[in-house]
């Protein structure tokens, strides 16, 4: 069985009082993350759980809200927990160094000190495929980022996350057993958002997050649809 978190369920400006993005998945072979917003750290221990226990993070893209809560996991890393277990993490091209800056930013001292772990950072391409950290990680195109810069769409195992886009990149929901998705917007089109306009005929199950003020407002559950809250779960096969 599988189980999936969203520690974090608004947007980047933390409507409704919410958390920023972080998917937390759990299964019997471990524990990842789908981003790791700024607030992530904190839900995850408000959740009970002990982040010496995540085997590696997936970034879609890197804006803040996606990638905020990175230093405040090595800092709790490196000071509490004391941790030796490997981390993996992965994201688009320049990942590897977008984490360094944020890392020296925030904690220049420790920064500068090699991590008391070993941290392996995959830079993904849309259209590779890497078994990371046990799991089959698959990239899709999404449609958000300026170029150069780079945004992805994820699917690993059975689950799809949609990341920021202004579509569901073709391929991503192909046998997927769960849709965990963003959706800024309970209306219309955005070139860099999804709308529950765009998500209403998907026919798999879907956990909505990344909610927008007015989404949060108007939408409503329904039959294999969750509006997420921070530390909603889903539990189900992945597979």
């Amino acid at each position: 069985m599988t189980k999936v978190t969203a520690l974090g369920s608004a947007d980047a400006f933390n409507s409704a009082g919410r958390g920023h993005t972080c998917w937390l998945i759990e299964d019997d072979r471990g524990v990842c993350a789908v981003d790791f917003g700024a607030t992530a750290l904190m839900a995850l221990k408000r959740l009970g759980r002990e982040p010496n226990g995540i085997d590696a993070v997936h970034f879609t893209h890197l804006h803040g809200d996606h990638i905020g809560g990175w230093p405040f996991l090595l800092v709790d890393a490196v000071y509490r927990e004391k941790r030796v277990r490997p981390l993996v993490a992965s994201g688009p091209p320049g990942t590897r160094e977008r984490l360094q800056q944020l890392w020296s930013a925030c904690y220049a001292r420790a920064a500068d000190k090699p991590l008391p772990f070993e941290l392996t950072v995959h830079e993904m391409q849309a259209g590779e495929t890497a078994r990371l950290a046990g799991r089959e990680v698959r990239a899709f195109a999404a449609q958000h980022a300026t170029p150069p810069d780079v945004a992805l769409s994820l699917r690993i195992g059975g689950l799809a996350f949609t990341g920021d886009t202004g579509v569901i990149a073709d391929g991503l929901l192909d046998g997927a057993r769960l849709l965990c998705a963003e959706c800024t917007h309970a209306a219309g089109t955005d070139s860099r958002h999804l709308s529950w306009d765009q998500l209403k005929d998907v026919k798999i199950p879907m956990l909505l997050a990344h909610l927008g003020e007015e989404a949060r407002k108007r939408l409503h559950p329904r039959d294999g649809v969750v509006i997420c809250d921070d530390l909603t779960a889903w539990t189900g096969s992945s597979s």
